[in-house]
């Protein structure tokens, strides 16, 4: 018999990152790149890729070394990560899903050790049963491919169109949709003037995402 699953995205979704990243990080990428080479980058602050971004610079001739520029992000995600406040509503949306029946799950465009530095914070921590960092699982290409999301149900044994993803970003959006699974557009966390587009539905809140799915017909 096939689970249902509700996967996460964690930037924005989980904690409220979006905000606190938008200012360092654009410092962090002016100082490694310059700012001509980031224009370059066409790099996406809300949902983008460090590996993709790092793969861009070093394509435009960056001197700065693959290693410098992780460890110069993994010390700026402590100090932003540190400030951010878990999402209100989460945990409860989390309890819902349980006694709905659904196995819970997280595919992130992070770094495994940011994940894990959120998780821990997470009071339904240990209802997650899958953990994906698309940064460090070889041979997984970022969002917007649907590659986490469709590890995730197979590993968890759910049918995408029974599942739904909770996403932010229009990369992140675009993966839940090539998944097959029903994804919410969350805008609670998002930057100034970042409209999210093509998902099933949206919510403000995460009490909206609530009802959202107890409107949705998915097996029990």
């Amino acid at each position: 018999m096939k689970n249902k699953a509700f996967i996460f995205d964690m930037d924005g979704v989980l904690i409220d990152s979006e905000r606190s990243w938008e200012e360092d990080e654009t410092r962090l990428l002016e100082e490694l790149f310059g700012k001509d080479m980031i224009a370059k980058t066409g790099r996406t602050l809300v949902g983008g890729s460090i590996r993709d971004t790092y793969d861009r610079a070093h394509a435009l001739g960056t001197k700065v070394t693959y290693d410098e520029y992780v460890r110069r992000y993994d010390e700026a995600a402590k100090i932003v990560l540190d400030r951010a406040h878990i999402t209100p509503g989460v945990e409860a949306l989390a309890k819902k899903l349980t006694q709905w029946g659904f196995s819970l799950g997280l595919v992130s465009s992070s770094r495994m050790n940011w994940i894990q530095h959120v998780v821990g914070r997470l009071a339904f921590k240990d209802d997650l049963k899958i953990i994906i960092s698309l940064h460090d699982t070889p041979g997984m290409r970022s969002k917007p491919y649907p590659d986490g999301y469709i590890e995730a149900f197979r590993t968890l044994n759910a049918l995408p169109k029974d599942s739904v993803v909770l996403e932010d970003s229009n990369p992140g959006i675009a993966a839940g949709k090539a998944s097959g699974a029903f994804t919410i557009g969350f805008r609670g966390n998002l930057t100034d003037g970042y409209e999210p587009l093509g998902a099933d539905a949206y919510a403000d809140t995460m009490d909206d995402v609530i009802k959202l799915v107890d409107d949705v017909s998915f097996p029990t």
